[in-house]
């Protein structure tokens, strides 16, 4: 079935444009006629499969007229009928005989109604509309001119599960999900204090989406929390589909292939990030969080270096940060020795190779750019098959095809090593988009080597240095805290020293220390350096 794109005239503060009723004030306020009401919201949504308008009415006799509209798809009808309808229907209304005092008594029927429904009162049909498509259902009375907007929103939401992409061996099961609500419970749950801000945000021009802001009050630095606001509230969008669209909206450098704006889909990570004076956005209906600011040394940090030794965690770090360089410069060192440089490779080695290399008739480069295409094929083609058949043709597919184009005499068996190896280590890293963009850059590098040699090797090397160095991430140097320098903050970037000597102590209750860690972070910001204080949330349970 094919549905329609949404109405402009659904937009949050924008005056109805479409002419329902020439009883419809042009400031857009609710009649007092219930039947100008009620043909307004079926002129409105007269296409709208799942729109429930239901009249009603109070009374011995039906005196007081009513009427209810809301979406059966986004609203609990369970809760409209037993909480809300079934007590109206019970109470014992009566006629005044002064027609002034017909809505006296309306404050002892919302006393009626439970007090776990929120009921608001509005006169604006902008308020009204934009509540029946957040769920909500409005309730309509003749001769009153408001509206009672009751919260019964409702809706199918996957339950919580373990990280797909974030997987750890030891530490929490739980990955966030779609539900807004949830993701905030899930960090809540783990920062249990009234410091814990979360600030909602709409945005979307048509979809109307809800993106909460999240830091800890004293933490954080009040100009980093008005900055991202400011930026977010800039965003100038349809429809927020992603959190990756908010992400290359407020990012300091759009243009750029290293992301810059970490994500995560681990609720423990954001609340560790939260202690350390971050910022996390959160976007309805995208199972993802993201950190601001972030910094380069972060996307090497996973979340199982908390929940290990630190020995254990040093060494991983360590072997994480080898692979940056092997992912980015194996294969291209490889091109430009086995090119210009034969004199670096031992005299035996170089003999074995030539005589093993002598029946391929491509050039290096060739092998090279051949071999780390097919790599990449098969990694999309992983990627776009369900779990069990992708993770065959990713290993299936690189032994067949592999072991063929060797016998084929298409590549070396020395040059398949090496994409290998170069393939392995990219599965070092933790963090998949941070992956591409080396998988990317990797091939500029290969063609650099070709033509250039060491060379040009070490050039493209030294720009992809220069340009790191000039990103920023809300306005926090992206090296840092190796460039600028800080000593105090290198605890926690190439080793994970052990918790007593990581000085993490996370917000003070008192009330001189709070302001001492803002004032703190209002003249630096070293506490960006690091990943996180992650197993406080353990300690906390």
């Amino acid at each position: 079935m094919d549905f329609k794109k949404p109405k402009k005239n659904l937009n949050k503060g924008k005056p109805i444009e479409k002419e329902v009723d020439d009883s419809i004030d042009e400031k857009g306020l609710v009649s007092t006629t219930l039947e100008v009401n009620t043909k307004h919201l079926e002129t409105i949504f007269e296409d709208t499969m799942d729109f429930i308008l239901r009249p009603m009415a109070m009374g011995a006799r039906g005196e007081l007229k009513m009427a209810v509209g809301y979406l059966e798809t986004m609203t609990d009808n369970i809760s409209i009928s037993n909480y809300f309808l079934e007590n109206l229907s019970t109470y014992n209304y009566s006629v005044p005989e002064k027609a002034e005092d017909k809505f006296k008594d309306l404050g002892k029927i919302l006393e009626s109604i439970p007090a776990a429904l929120d009921i608001e009162e509005s006169d604006r049909w902008d308020d009204v509309l934009e509540g029946i498509v957040e769920g909500k259902a409005a309730f309509f009375l003749e001769g009153y001119d408001k509206a009672w907007i009751v919260e019964a929103r409702m809706w199918q939401e996957r339950a919580v599960a373990e990280p797909q992409v974030e997987a750890v061996v030891q530490g929490p099961r739980e990955g966030f999900v779609e539900g807004l609500q949830t993701n905030v419970s899930l960090i809540r749950r783990r920062l249990r204090t009234q410091d814990l801000m979360t600030k909602p945000i709409t945005v979307g021009t048509t979809a109307n989406t809800n993106i909460v802001i999240c830091y800890l009050k004293g933490v954080a630095d009040e100009k980093l929390v008005e900055e991202v606001e400011k930026r977010i509230q800039k965003v100038s969008i349809e429809g927020v589909i992603s959190g990756n669209v908010i992400n290359e909206m407020i990012e300091d450098t759009p243009m750029t292939p290293f992301k810059t704006i970490a994500t995560t889909e681990r609720p423990d990570k954001v609340a560790a990030s939260l202690l350390e004076g971050r910022v996390g956005i959160i976007t309805e209906n995208t199972p993802l969080a993201m950190i601001v600011p972030s910094v380069f040394w972060q996307f090497f940090q996973a979340s199982e270096d908390y929940y290990e030794r630190f020995p254990i965690a040093t060494f991983n770090r360590i072997m994480r940060m080898f692979s940056f360089v092997l992912v980015l410069s194996l294969t291209a060192f490889y091109v430009a020795i086995a090119t210009y440089h034969q004199e670096m490779i031992p005299t035996q080695l170089a003999i074995t190779m030539s005589s093993i290399r002598e029946p391929v008739p491509f050039p290096t480069v060739v092998e090279a750019l051949l071999l780390e295409g097919i790599l990449e094929a098969l990694r999309e083609a992983g990627l776009r098959l369900p779990s069990a058949a992708g993770q065959a043709v990713g290993i299936v597919g690189a032994l067949v095809m592999g072991q063929a184009a060797v016998e084929a005499g298409l590549v070396s068996p020395q040059m398949v090593i090496i994409v290998a190896a170069a393939g392995v280590s990219s599965f070092l890293i933790p963090d998949f988009s941070f992956v591409v963009s080396l998988r990317l850059l990797k091939f500029l590098l290969i063609l650099l080597a070709s033509v250039f040699g060491v060379f040009g090797l070490v050039m493209g090397l030294i720009a992809i240095m220069l340009h790191l160095n000039a990103l920023q991430s809300f306005n926090i140097p992206f090296m840092t805290p190796v460039t600028p320098f800080k000593l105090r903050d290198m605890k926690d970037i190439f080793v994970r020293a052990p918790w007593f000597a990581m000085g993490k102590e996370g917000p003070s209750a008192d009330d001189s220390e709070q302001s001492e860690v803002k004032s703190s972070n209002d003249e630096n910001n070293e506490q960006y350096g690091g990943e996180g204080n992650e197993e406080d949330d353990n300690k906390e349970g």
